[in-house]
């Protein structure tokens, strides 16, 4: 049996490891680098990556699984926001510590009590406002959440519960994530050793897929975007991405602490800059910074409507049985890489009828429901 992976980062290196060891004849076409958005490279020295790309997930095996791979420092964890009016940082999630020392404390206390959750929000603005009041929805949410998806009106947004981390407003340690499998690869190249390991035995392609291409496969399994996959032949989706600025500052640490990145929710054109080292622990007495800018030029973030659901979902019941589309582009999700690895094991269990080795552990992690119910043509042929 022959199988042909269209895209060479966790997605689809994983599915490609795990049908390659199973037996199977496997082609990986990649039109770039292995790892996608999450590999490493290398300026004066720093290992970087275009975003930081930490683990983090909740689900003890997968940890195991990659940390068998690649060993994972596990390290805790805080982001600042700046907010531009305040003229100060504070800790995100919006932490209850931090209210006493904002202007409109007295105020916003008042919008906290006086929150209303009973009903159901209809879109994004909605959401924040019934959990947090309207002051620390405009200091921390609506100008960041704007510029970072370049939109006018977060009211677009009628899916938002991805929105908050874990909680609106946290109480105790300033620590994100709690309880999660938080960090990043001991490895100075980070993922990249994943990568390779995962194409050991696979037939890795440098060839850009175009709608219409034939492969001599069984199966196809696709992680680039799912309107691409199809010709774009029920409209295109919209994604956000981003302009990166890798710079270098004379600091041995520039961020403070458990910092390891900040969020810009103001006017700034940009939303977040990375101080690397605390990341990769490169040693060096000075420090590369990469800051982030939103645009259109590549495709990281999927806008995530009920109407750009609808649309995912046609494209992907129109894909034939033996065609599976997986991981972040191929599903238009917001996915982490530990719930793009679920994916790649749903879908290797699903392609061969076998148990899932991680069964029984994921409780609807890295959801694959819409794989199901294909009829249409896609365009993609199989032979």
């Amino acid at each position: 049996m022959k199988a042909t992976i269209l895209g060479g980062g966790f997605a689809g290196t994983t599915v490609a490891h795990l049908l390659q060891r199973d037996g199977w004849q496997v082609e990986l076409w990649e039109k770039e680098h292995l790892g996608g958005g999450c590999r490493t490279f290398f300026q004066g020295g720093h290992p970087f990556t275009y975003g930081p790309r930490l683990y983090y997930g909740y689900s003890e095996k997968v940890f195991k699984w990659v940390d068998s791979i690649i060993p994972i420092r596990r390290f805790p964890f805080e982001l600042r926001t700046y907010v531009e009016k305040d003229s100060r940082f504070y800790s995100y999630p919006i932490h209850q510590d931090d209210i006493p020392q904002m202007p409109e404390a007295v105020q916003i206390w008042r919008e906290i009590r006086e929150a209303d959750n009973s009903k159901e929000p209809k879109d994004f603005e909605e959401y924040w406002i019934q959990r947090v009041g309207r002051t620390l929805y405009d200091k921390f949410v609506n100008f960041y959440s704007r510029k970072m998806w370049m939109i006018e009106d977060n009211k677009v947004f009628d899916i938002f519960k991805w929105s908050a981390k874990d909680k609106a407003i946290e109480t105790g340690t300033r620590e994100a994530y709690k309880g999660s499998y938080i960090g990043y690869p001991v490895n100075l190249h980070g993922y990249n050793p994943y990568f390779d390991r995962m194409v050991e035995g696979v037939e890795v392609v440098r060839k850009t897929y175009k709608a219409g291409d034939e492969t001599k496969s069984d199966v196809v399994v696709s992680t680039i975007p799912i309107d691409e996959l199809c010709g774009y032949k029920f409209g295109e989706l919209p994604y956000v991405g981003r302009d990166f600025t890798v710079f270098i500052l004379p600091s041995r640490q520039v961020f403070p602490g458990d910092v390891r990145f900040c969020h810009y929710a103001g006017s700034e054109p940009h939303t977040r800059i990375t101080e690397f080292k605390k990341i990769t622990y490169y040693e060096s007495p000075d420090s590369l910074l990469v800051l982030e800018t939103p645009s259109k030029r590549n495709k990281l973030y999927p806008y995530l409507t009920k109407a750009n659901m609808a649309l995912t979902d046609r494209y992907l019941k129109s894909l034939p049985e033996n065609v599976h589309s997986i991981g972040r582009l191929g599903t238009y999700k917001y996915s982490t890489i530990e719930q793009t690895i679920v994916q790649a094991f749903e879908c290797f269990a699903k392609i061969t009828g076998k148990p899932n080795p991680m069964d029984g552990e994921f409780f609807g992690i890295g959801d694959t429901s819409m794989m199901k119910g294909r009829k249409e043509s896609s365009g993609l042929k199989s032979t």
